[in-house]
Order: C-alpha cells, then structure tokens, then sequence
C-alpha cells in the first residue's frame, strides 16, 4: 500500500486553518449567552439603564394600594404594672437577722419580711427619749424664768434665753421622730422590713447574717400577679402607626392560647440601644396563667387605613436607608428612597415615598443595584 507524507509544518497549518469556523463559531455563542445574561448599566444619581436583552430578567409591576387592617408584629414579655411592684431594701446599714419569708410566699401589706440589726436604729429610737427629757427640762425652766419675772426678780434676758432653748429641742425632737418613724416602730436596734402592698414575693436577696448597707441592693420584692401587663417592644419608625386602643393578640410560648387585649399606652422614650419603645397591653379578660417575666409575641392591628403594599423583595436595604427602583421607561430604573412599615405575612406597607400606579421592580431588584446590602 502506497503511504503520502505530509510535512509536520504543513499538517499544523491545515488542522488550524479547518478548525478556525469551529473556535469562531463557540466564541460568538458565548459573547451572545453572556449578552443576554449580563445587566449592562450605568447608575449617574439612582438613574439605571439596562440593554434590551436584560429586560427578560426585571419584572415591574403597578404599586397597588390594600384596605384590610395591617398587621405589626413585635417581640413581647410580661410585666407588673405601674405601681404592683415594690422593691424593699434597707434602711440603713445593718446586718440580717431573721427572714420571715420565701420566694413565692403571699404576703399582705405590713407583714414582716425580714428583721434587721442596725445600730443606727438604736441610736435614732435613743435620741428621741433625750430630745424629749431636754425639752421637758427647758420648758420647767422657761416656766421658772417666767414666774421669777412677774415677781419682780427675774432678768428679762435670761427669759428669752429660755425661749430660744426651748425652740431649739422642739426643732432637735422633730428631728429625732422623723428619724425614729423612718426606721419604724421596735426596740433597740431591730428594723422589720415589711410589705407595702399585697402580692406574692418574687423575689429574695436576704439571708442570714449578710451584711446590708442602706441605698445598697434591695433585699425583697413584692409584686401584684393580678396586675401585669403585656409589653411589646416595637421599632421607633413603626411607634406613629399605633394608636391607643388597637387590637392586640398575644402568643407566649408557655401559653396554648392566643390572648385578646388592646393597646393601653404607647412608650413616649425610644431606648438608644435597639431603638425601640415600650407599648404596653391590658388584657380583655383575667388569667391565672401569666407570670411576670414571660416572653412572646404581639400582633397589633393598625389603624385601618388604605395604604401601598408591596412584596418584601421589591425593597433593598441600602446603608441606613430603604429604596425601591421606579420603572420609567423599559430600559430606564431610577432609584427612590421610601419609608416602610415592618413586613408581614411577605408584603411591606410603603408609609411614604411612592404613589398609587407607579411601576415598581419587583422582581430583579438586587440587579440593578449590586451595591445594596440585601433586600428587606
């Protein structure tokens, strides 16, 4: 069989000549898939233009408005009212001596919590019987000086002498019972420690022997379980849609039920770590159920009113601000600032910023603005 030689050089040169279609033909169908699958735009002040072959990946829809009563929801714990919980300390330094009571314990108001040794109450209850024993001394002697006078022996300065000492231990024994009541009725130095108000103690630092000091830790508190509260901790942007008197359903987590209440006050002071303020919930009817400390969930009803709605995606958080893209044309997006309410249930209330029938992206958002953090 007869064999034909091809020189390498020339063989080289025919295998890359043949296959030049072929690499040509891969690379334009790689440029056109990246074509169609690339956002080409560029933003000058919100302004975003894409090419007609990113078109397929934005979808736009026309911001529609809804007249069903929002719902916020919020994180929520269980609390004593206003004036149903009492904390006790001591009244001066001391030392503990008898605890009359446990945690859990019911007490009524002037029961006896805890007793203790203060020699400063020994001092306070003494000072009362000297203020007492001068002052009755000062008046027999102002008497005298007063008798002496009309008879005609006295000295008139010595008179008022008696007049101001006596003025004097009025003011030192006013002083002293002050001083007296403030440490309470006993003997010697014991201070009983005794329950303002009626409720259950739920809690009890005193033990035995321990070293009290006066404005140090409080040593019992006593609070009211029939009066608590639901607290709800809500966002500041979200604290002007509420509004006294608000349905409220509650969910806590060692409770099988949902519990009806309304809004009794909304919080006037934002607290400055997680910018949240206080709304407090009264209960529609009683339970034995609720413990102080409890936590859950509220759900508050707003104020019914008709408002803009959009799905959470069409929302992008950007720094510290919300935006949406605003459909102007086809190819044209122009970014806009908006002010939202909290999401639920996938929908976000648009609370300012845009108007009923403007076409808002809703889908392919994060496309056009790579630089935003993420979406609501």
């Amino acid at each position: 069989m007869r064999q034909i030689i091809i020189p390498l050089r020339n063989f080289t040169a025919a295998l890359a000549v043949a296959a030049l279609p072929a690499l040509s033909g891969c690379s334009s169908s790689v440029t056109a898939n990246q074509s169609e699958r690339e956002l080409p735009q560029t933003a000058e002040d919100g302004v975003v233009h894409i090419r007609d072959a990113s078109k397929q990946f934005i979808v736009a829809e026309a911001a529609g408005s809804q007249t069903d009563d929002p719902v916020l929801t919020a994180p929520a714990h269980v609390e004593f009212k206003e004036g149903a919980e009492s904390k006790i300390g001591a009244p001066m330094n001391g030392r503990v001596k008898e605890v009359k009571v446990r945690t859990g314990d019911h007490v009524k108001a002037g029961s006896a919590l805890v007793v203790l040794d203060c020699p400063d109450a020994a001092v306070a209850r003494s000072a009362v019987d000297t203020a007492t024993a001068s002052l009755r001394e000062a008046r027999l002697a102002l008497e005298r000086e007063r008798r002496m006078l009309q008879q005609g022996v006295g000295v008139e300065r010595e008179e008022v002498a008696a007049e101001t000492r006596v003025a004097e231990l009025e003011a030192e024994l006013a002083r002293s019972k002050a001083a007296a009541a403030f440490v309470g009725p006993g003997e010697g130095g014991s201070v009983v420690l005794r329950a303002p108000i009626d409720g259950l103690v739920v809690g009890l630092a005193a033990t035995v022997g321990m070293t009290v000091q006066q404005g140090g830790e409080f040593l019992v508190e006593v609070g009211d379980p029939t009066a608590l509260w639901i607290v709800a901790d809500v966002f500041e942007r979200d604290v002007p849609l509420l509004q006294e008197g608000s349905e409220a359903h509650v969910d806590l987590a060692s409770i099988h039920e949902t519990l009806q209440g309304h809004i009794a006050s909304v919080g006037e002071v934002v607290a400055t770590g997680l910018r949240t303020a206080a709304v407090r919930i009264t209960l529609d009817a009683a339970t034995h159920l609720l413990r102080p400390g409890m936590y859950g969930r509220v759900e508050i009803t707003l104020p019914g009113r008709e408002g803009i709605t959009l799905p959470t995606e069409a929302v992008l958080i950007k720094g510290k601000d919300t935006v949406v893209y605003i459909q102007e044309n086809p190819t044209t997006f122009v970014r806009r600032p908006v002010v939202v309410a909290q999401p639920s249930g996938g929908r976000v209330q648009i609370v300012s910023g845009l108007k009923p029938g403007e076409r808002v992206v809703t889908q392919g958002a994060l496309l056009l603005d790579g630089a935003a953090d993420q979406l609501l």
